[in-house]
């Protein structure tokens, strides 16, 4: 198989994996070899899952369960090279991100990001806020923590 094609399938196996994990339903995960509307890329691949539950007020643990299944798909490409993550681009880091910047006007989340340690040097750095980009490094090694038992299961 084409490692291009392999590292796909492994970036989508992460969310889908860890969403189960969650307790997510997933609609379908798809690969399919096709002209991407850039002209990029030659694959289009996606995990569906099941829209998330609407609540009025969205808790610490339900922001947390949602970052680690966006960012589980760079957990699974990291965890088939050697933990080394190429790319953090794409819709996935931006939604993280995003969700991460409103979880830091709450002052108890604030404080404890500010207790994080800044990640090393890498990929990360593209983010501006060093609170996000602390977060996200927290999270990915919370998400390696999970999934890397898993590994055997999902290289499968």
């Amino acid at each position: 198989m084409d490692q291009k094609k392999l590292k796909i399938a492994y970036h989508e196996t992460g969310h889908a994996v860890m969403a189960l994990i969650c307790g997510q339903d997933i609609q379908k995960v798809s690969l399919r070899e096709m002209d991407s509307p850039l002209g990029t890329d030659k694959y289009l691949a996606s995990a569906s899952l099941e829209p998330f539950r609407q609540e009025p007020t969205i808790t610490i643990n339900e922001s947390n369960r949602r970052i680690m299944i966006w960012l589980a798909g760079f957990t699974g490409d990291g965890l088939f090279s050697e933990g080394v993550i190429s790319n953090f681009g794409g819709d996935d880091l931006m939604r993280a991100t995003r969700w991460i910047e409103n979880m830091l006007e709450n002052e108890m989340f604030r404080s404890f990001a500010e207790q994080l340690p800044d990640p090393a040097p890498g990929t990360l750095d593209l983010i501006e806020n060093l609170l996000v980009r602390r977060y996200i490094d927290y999270m990915m090694q919370k998400c390696f923590e999970t999934l890397g038992p898993l590994k055997p299961t999902i290289k499968e």
